[in-house]
C-alpha cells in the first residue's frame, strides 16, 4: 500500500529530499560573508584574497545545488511544503537566506572586478534589494495571518527576513565603495537613498522583535538543539551597523556633494548626514556587541548545564545559525579598524575571522558527517533502512 501523500516517502533519497528544510540555506549564508571578511581583513598575506575567492565559489555552488533541491521538494511534495510553510515559523523564516547569500555573492562580485562588473554587481544588487523586501513584507505576514499564533512558535530566526533587508542595505554601501571609482554618483545615490529606507524599515523591526524573543526567553529556557539561534540577535545590529557606517563613507566621499539636488542630496547635507550616520553605526554595533555575547554565553551555558553535559550535544542544522551573524559582527570591526585607522580594531576583527574560520571548519565536518550518516536530512537509521524502521520514520511524523 503507497504511503499517504501526509507521511515522509519510504526511498531513502526521497524521504532526504522531504526533510530538506530552507535551513540549508544557513550554509551558503555563513560561507559567502565568511568570503567576504577574508577578503576585506586589514592584515593579509599573500593568497588570502585567493582563498576568500574559492569560499566565494563554493558559497555559489551550494546555493545553486540548494535552490534545486528546494526546488524539486516544492515540485514533489508540495501538500509537505505547503503545511510547513503553514505551521513552520522557522521554514519561512530561513528562506530570506536566500536574498542574503545573494546579496554577498554580488557584493563579492563588485570587490572584485570593479573595473569590470561594478555595473553588473549594481544591476544585481537592485533585484537581491526588490527579493529582500518581498521576504521582509512577506514573511512577517505569513507569520502573523496564517501560522499559529502564540509566543511558544517564536524562535531568534524570526529576525531572518529583516536581516535580509539590512544585508541588502549592507550590500549598497559597499558595492558603492568598492566600485565608487568605476560608477558614477547619479548611481550611486539610489542605491544609498534606498539603503537608508531599508535601514529605517530594518532597525525598528529588529528591536520589536527583539524584544518579543527577549520575552520568549524569560518564559523557558532555550533547547540545547535550539540555543545556537541565540547568536541571529545579533545579526541585524552587527548588520545595520555596517550598513550606516558603509552608507556613510559613501556620502562623505562625495556621493551627495557631487549629485546637489534638493535640501537633501546636496553638498551642504553631505557632512552632517555622512558623519552621523557613520556615528549611529558605532552605536548600532555597540548594540550588537551586547547580543554577541549574550549569545555565546547562552550557547556556552546551555550546553554545559544539560543533563549529560557537552558531550550529550547533538549536531542540527541550526548549528549554522553562528557563522553569519559572527560574520556580520567582525565585518562591522573590519569597517570600524578601517574608519579609525584603529590598531586594536585591526587585531580585535582578525582575531574574530580566524575563529569564525576555525568555527565554519568544524561545522563543516559536522554536515557532511552528518549527511554520511543521514541523521541532517531526517534518515535516523541511515541510508539503508530496513521497511520496518521506514515504517517506524513514518508513524512517529504522524504521531508529531
Amino acid at each position: 500500500m503507497p504511503p499517504s501523500p501526509d507521511e515522509p516517502p519510504r526511498r531513502p533519497l526521497a524521504r532526504a529530499l522531504w526533510h530538506f528544510s530552507p535551513q540549508w540555506f544557513l550554509v551558503p549564508q555563513g560561507t559567502g560573508v565568511l568570503a567576504i571578511v577574508l577578503h576585506q581583513l586589514h592584515y593579509q598575506f599573500h593568497g588570502l584574497r585567493i582563498i576568500a575567492k574559492i569560499v566565494w565559489i563554493y558559497t555559489i555552488a551550494f546555493l545553486g545545488i540548494a535552490l534545486i533541491l528546494y526546488l524539486l521538494r516544492c515540485i514533489l511534495y508540495p501538500r509537505h511544503v505547503g503545511r510547513e510553510v503553514r505551521n513552520n515559523i522557522l521554514e519561512t523564516s530561513c528562506l530570506s537566506s536566500i536574498s542574503v547569500t545573494l546579496t554577498s555573492i554580488f557584493e563579492m562580485i563588485a570587490m572584485q572586478y570593479s573595473h569590470s562588473a561594478s555595473l553588473a554587481a549594481y544591476v544585481l544588487w537592485w533585484v537581491t534589494t526588490a527579493l529582500a523586501i518581498i521576504f521582509l513584507l512577506a514573511t512577517p505576514y505569513i507569520q502573523l495571518k496564517l501560522q499559529p499564533p502564540g509566543l511558544a512558535h517564536i524562535p531568534p530566526a524570526i529576525l531572518l527576513p529583516v536581516i535580509a533587508a539590512l544585508t541588502s542595505a549592507a550590500g549598497g554601501g559597499g558595492i558603492c565603495m568598492a566600485a565608487s571609482a568605476h560608477l558614477s554618483h547619479r548611481l550611486c545615490v539610489p542605491a544609498v537613498v534606498v539603503s537608508f529606507f531599508e535601514i529605517g524599515v530594518g532597525m525598528p523591526l529588529a528591536i520589536a522583535f527583539t524584544a518579543v524573543v527577549l520575552l520568549e526567553h524569560f518564559k523557558r529556557k532555550s533547547a540545547p538543539d535550539k540555543v545556537y539561534q541565540d547568536l541571529i540577535i545579533c545579526g541585524p545590529f552587527a548588520q545595520g551597523g555596517f550598513a550606516l557606517m558603509a552608507l556613510g563613507e559613501v556620502v562623505l566621499n562625495g556621493s551627495f556633494a557631487d549629485y546637489d539636488r534638493g535640501m537633501f542630496l546636496s553638498s551642504k547635507a553631505a557632512t552632517p548626514v555622512g558623519y552621523f550616520s557613520v556615528f549611529a553605526g558605532v552605536l548600532s554595533w555597540g548594540f550588537g556587541t551586547f547580543w554577541w555575547l549574550f549569545g555565546l554565553i547562552s550557547v556556552v551555558h546551555t550546553l554545559v548545564a544539560q543533563e549529560g553535559g557537552i558531550k550529550e550535544t547533538k549536531f542540527t542544522m541550526t548549528v549554522w545559525s553562528v557563522v553569519f551573524p559572527w560574520g556580520v559582527y567582525a565585518n562591522s570591526a573590519i569597517e570600524l579598524g578601517k574608519l579609525m585607522e584603529s590598531p586594536a580594531f585591526y587585531v580585535w576583527s582578525t582575531v574574530l575571522v580566524i575563529l569564525m574560520v576555525v568555527i565554519t571548519i568544524i561545522v563543516t565536518l559536522l554536515t557532511i558527517k552528518g549527511l554520511i550518516t543521514g541523521k541532517v536530512v531526517g534518515l535516523e537509521h541511515g541510508w539503508r533502512t530496513t521497511p520496518l524502521d521506514m515504517n517506524g520514520d513514518a508513524n512517529r511524523y504522524k504521531e508529531a
